[in-house]
């Protein structure tokens, strides 16, 4: 460190600027603790002393070398961690990490890799995964949890951003009734029961939402007759089918309990011949045939544009068929004893009693989405996301259609004789008819906060 030392020389003050300067050693004797001190001398009298460590040449190129050394490692490294590169031991070599993009209802859930718990919570983007199958784990406090082992590229990006995790509150009763003949209304969780008065049978329509009951219709049931509700798949129409000597549907408005035209389509007609019907539209005077199917007992049912659906009631058939006819009219013929249309789609849902099907009518594909050795005793649409629910005589569960790896399966509801059942519009809500505990009636279970 530099040390000013004023010359005490009476001539100093005379010494010009453009003196000479020259650097010498002082003397012997000058020297302490070992140390080497420098002068700057203007003529011959000592101006600017300084004093230096010792260090030789040899170490200073050593120190020189090692830092060098340390910044041409150092510095190609951090460039390739900035740009997303790590060392895979299973690979033994430097590869270019992936993207994992997770995204959950609710938000706010934990997220683990690799039995790892990470910082962020959904939705998050986590970078820097290592290439290969990482083991992911969505979980939150009061929901049941998610898992499925994701596959990750380098410089790609793998989604998982339609987690549904599920509240596990127990189901609260709505309605105590006995389970005679009941449906769940599809679309509003609404529930048509039967109700004995005396001679009577009167169906009513349960609303749990608003706590209301309609009365919309009442019959004079006997002993030996048989009686079946059922709902539209657009949930505006119940179907009161009555079996006993003859049998007798009668179609009730759900809103004014009024009964409603069970005619077919405006312009569309169905022709029996010896081994086929034929499906055909009225233009006018003109009449065009779209298609022949097999001999059955057909109605049509809901449909999105440019299907048209019938159902073959005696046996538990639906065939889908091109509105606009064609060489080849004919989409889907399958046997399905359930069946419901995505709300606002074109994929139907489907069962014919053990496996469950998604017949997507715009790429034209059928998917199984689970087998099972239990009878399905209903099915319905999660709204708005990849999930599909089906009731077995003792459990409702939900199942994802994402097919990587596995689907996740959630057991909802425990309990005995359940069947119908509807979820609300939002997702938040799900209805049944059941038994919980020593309890029959309709329940409500939260899904979402």
């Amino acid at each position: 460190m530099p040390c000013w030392r004023p010359s005490s020389h009476p001539e100093e003050k005379d010494v010009p600027t453009t003196a000479k300067v020259t650097r010498m050693r002082m003397p012997r004797e000058g020297r302490r603790d070992a140390r080497r001190i420098g002068c700057i001398m203007v003529k011959g009298y000592p101006t600017l002393c300084y004093h230096s460590n010792g260090m030789k040449t040899g170490t200073r190129r050593i120190l020189f070398l090692c830092f060098l050394t340390a910044f041409l490692i150092a510095a190609p490294l951090t460039v390739l961690y900035t740009a997303g590169y790590r060392y895979s031991f299973s690979a033994g070599r430097i590869v270019q990490t992936g993207i994992l993009s997770i995204s959950s209802v609710p938000k706010g859930s934990s997220i683990l890799i690799d039995d790892d718990t990470i910082r962020q919570t959904t939705p998050s983007v986590v970078k820097n995964v290592l290439p290969g199958e990482h083991p992911v784990r969505v979980e939150k406090d009061g929901y049941s949890s998610w898992t499925k082992t994701l596959s990750v590229s380098s410089r790609e990006t793998t989604f998982a951003d339609d987690v549904i995790l599920f509240l596990t509150d127990a189901p609260a009763l709505a309605l105590e009734t006995p389970l005679t003949a009941v449906s769940v209304n599809p679309v509003n969780g609404s529930a048509a029961y039967a109700r004995s008065e005396g001679p009577w049978t009167e169906i009513w329509i349960d609303d749990p939402r608003n706590d209301t009951e309609t009365l919309v219709s009442r019959l004079p049931l006997a002993g030996s007759n048989s009686l079946t509700l059922s709902w539209r798949n657009d949930g505006t129409v119940l179907s009161i089918e009555l079996v006993g000597t003859t049998r007798v549907v009668t179609l009730v408005d759900a809103a004014t309990g009024a009964s409603v035209d069970a005619s077919w389509p405006d312009g569309l007609a169905l022709a029996t011949s010896n081994d086929h019907v034929a499906v055909s539209r009225t233009n006018g005077s003109a009449s065009e045939i779209l298609a022949y199917v097999p001999l059955g007992s057909y109605r049509f049912g809901d449909a999105p544009d440019g299907v048209l659906l019938l159902e073959d009631e005696t046996r538990d058939r639906v065939v889908l068929v091109n509105a606009a006819g064609g060489d080849q009219p004919i989409l889907l013929t399958a046997n399905a004893t359930f069946w419901q249309w995505e709300p606002g789609g074109k994929r139907l849902l489907y069962t014919d009693g053990f496996d469950l099907h998604v017949y997507d009518a715009s790429a034209h594909s059928d998917e199984t989405i689970t087998r099972l050795s239990t009878p399905i005793t209903g099915i319905g649409w999660y709204p708005n996301h990849g999930y599909v629910m089906y009731a077995l005589p003792d459990a409702i569960e939900s199942v994802e259609l994402d097919h990587r790896d596995r689907r996740n399966v959630t057991r909802l509801v425990e309990g005995a004789n359940l069947g119908s059942f509807a979820i609300d519009q939002n997702g938040r809500a799900l209805y049944f008819f059941g038994t919980v505990g020593d309890v029959s009636g309709l329940f409500t279970k939260r899904l979402q906060r």
